[in-house]
């Protein structure tokens, strides 16, 4: 297929949402970037140029019982292709936290370091250090916001062998939270491809851990926490614009040394357009876990919208 458009995309997405404990949360995310690139899955227009810039904007509005507060952040992002197939991006911004009942301590300052590389074909790493605010990196359950800002440093690799069938995967990440909380986080899957490209059918075998350093009242934080369970990711492609996909994961988990149950994880929706031209996806995404005979579910409904212009 040729190139239908030069790669200078503009992408959109809002969901709604909400949980059995009467969180409700509203999310918009718009980004437009110039030089529009991926090297593990190279677009067929992409630029000859080994430099992008684009925006970034995110808008969140939250509320639960003790607590209601809209978030924004706006950044712009530089990158470039060095030393071919190895991509670094350097993010800089401003967020904002306007919290209802709490002094606002105003706008202040976030940023990004990411490099992502693709050694050969069949291994790629990404790594990323930054700072800025929380909020998107924990389950938030009540107040003052303003002061919860993070430092993080992760690392994900993925490797696939076997003439690509079977990948494994690894993510490692460790955050440095207000109040001098730390949190420790790692994620791991081995995946077996059963179809392949334009079909997409892949299962296996998950283990997942988060550990703070002490809990906090304004959002969940375990002091021991693993889980552990398959995961399905599969996509089928009806005709060149239309495809339905899903993902998930069915988990046993244990938190704190005390309690244990299972719970699930799903996404699933449909697409319609080109990659290479533009794609609108409607999705289902809905999380439950049962503990102590007591269920907690939490589902969202979110539009996503890409453009090549």
């Amino acid at each position: 297929m040729e190139p239908l458009h030069s790669a200078n995309l503009l992408y959109s997405k809002a969901s709604i949402g909400d949980t059995t404990d009467k969180i409700n949360f509203k999310d918009f995310h718009l980004f437009g970037t110039h030089n529009e690139r991926d090297i593990v899955w190279p677009y067929l227009n992409e630029s000859t140029s080994k430099t992008s810039f684009n925006f970034d904007f995110y808008h969140r509005y939250q509320k639960g019982p003790n607590f209601k507060f809209r978030y924004n952040e706006a950044q712009g992002r530089w990158s470039r292709i060095f030393i071919d197939k190895h991509h670094l991006s350097l993010n800089a911004g401003l967020y904002h936290i306007d919290e209802e009942a709490v002094s606002s301590v105003g706008t202040k300052v976030s940023g990004k370091l990411t490099l992502l590389s693709q050694f050969n074909k069949d291994l790629n790493t990404v790594i990323s250090m930054g700072r800025g605010s929380a909020i998107r990196e924990v389950f938030l359950t009540g107040r003052n916001l303003n002061d919860l800002k993070a430092t993080h440093l992760s690392v994900t690799g993925q490797y696939q062998f076997y003439k690509q069938l079977f990948s494994l995967k690894a993510t490692a990440a460790k955050h440095y939270l207000a109040n001098d909380v730390e949190r420790d986080f790692f994620d791991s899957e081995i995946m077996a491809s059963l179809m392949k490209y334009p079909h997409w059918v892949r299962i296996g075998f998950g283990y997942h851990t988060m550990d703070y350093s002490k809990n906090t009242l304004n959002y969940w934080s375990p002091l021991d926490f693993y889980a552990y369970g398959p995961r399905v990711d599969l996509s089928y492609v009806f005709t060149d614009q239309f495809q339905v996909f899903f993902g998930g994961n069915y988990n046993w988990f244990e938190e704190n040394q005390t309690f244990s149950g299972s719970g699930y994880y799903m996404k699933t929706g449909v697409r319609y357009g080109i990659r290479e031209d533009y794609t609108v996806d409607l999705a289902y995404e809905r999380n439950e876990s049962i503990q102590n005979s007591n269920s907690w579910v939490g589902e969202a409904i979110m539009i996503n919208l890409s453009l090549f212009l």
